[in-house]
């Protein structure tokens, strides 16, 4: 079935011209987080070896938690470019979406259990990987969870904010609150706790992360220093404590100290006061 999906689209694709790649966690990012956020193809496009010397290579990005799979794209015209640099292991890939696939793209899921390999010809795939299901809609950043059930990255939270998504923007714009920012780099792990009141609540404050990363505070904008302008690729947003907007703002002040005190954030964590 899926072979004849794929061939149907394109009928020059073929078990031994293609290629799937089944893009994982790499130690630094995760696929699904760089695939959200739009950048799937630039980041797929820096490879450690001649991982795409074939006609096709088929981009799967894997569902969290699952042995599943979703769709990023079909490439085509694959060659390498000229900032490739072997004795760095740098292979870096032109190519372009093969337009027929655009329909599919962020919507078909497949199953499959993979093998070690993250690069393996369509011949190795196809016995036993089979279509899952199709997506109404492309996949996004999912609807909100609820406040207690909020953790999200950086890179979600860019999503969010860029896209407007509703029932994120009406929940954080309706309370005031205590969040918390993970900083999940390995070997720094820190904590920052902050508080938001104002007209537009944790959806004001939460939207200063997601256009600069630092929030403008001073903690975190050293490590934009240090890191450079990945420094917030780790780090995750949750919500500690939900408070009516018309709280003043001595009352989540106090609030704010509660929860620095017990998370320590101020011996050993982000912040500064």
């Amino acid at each position: 079935m899926l072979l004849n999906l794929l061939t149907s689209l394109q009928p020059a694709l073929t078990l031994h011209n293609t290629k799937v790649h089944l893009a994982q966690h790499n130690g630094h990012d995760h696929p699904m987080d760089v695939y959200l956020a739009g950048e799937f193809d630039d980041w797929q496009s820096w490879q450690s070896r001649r991982n795409f010397e074939c006609d096709y290579v088929i981009g799967l990005v894997e569902i969290p938690g699952t042995k599943k799979w979703l769709l990023a794209g079909v490439y085509d015209s694959l060659k390498l470019n000229a900032k490739t640099n072997p004795d760095k292991n740098d292979f870096v890939y032109d190519y372009r979406r093969v337009p027929e696939f655009a329909a599919l793209e962020g919507r078909l899921i497949l199953d499959y259990t993979k093998p070690r390999g993250n690069y393996l010809w369509l011949e190795t795939c196809l016995k036993s990987m089979v279509v899952s299901s199709m997506l109404e809609k492309p996949m996004t950043v999912g609807k909100f969870p609820g406040y207690k059930d909020v953790d999200i990255s950086h890179a979600e939270l860019k999503i969010i904010v860029r896209e407007g998504l509703e029932s994120w923007q009406s929940a954080l714009c309706n309370v005031a609150g205590v969040y918390l920012i993970s900083d999940r780099t390995r070997g720094e792990e820190l904590l920052y706790v902050g508080s938001a009141t104002g007209t537009q609540g944790l959806w004001g404050r939460w939207s200063n992360y997601a256009h600069n990363g630092h929030g403008d505070n001073v903690r975190i904008r050293d490590l934009h220093r240090k890191r450079g302008d990945a420094f917030a690729e780790n780090f995750r947003f949750s919500i500690l404590e939900i408070a009516d907007k018309h709280t003043g703002k001595d009352e989540m002040m106090l609030k704010e100290i509660h929860w620095k005190r017990r998370l320590l954030t101020r011996d050993s964590g982000l912040n500064g006061n």
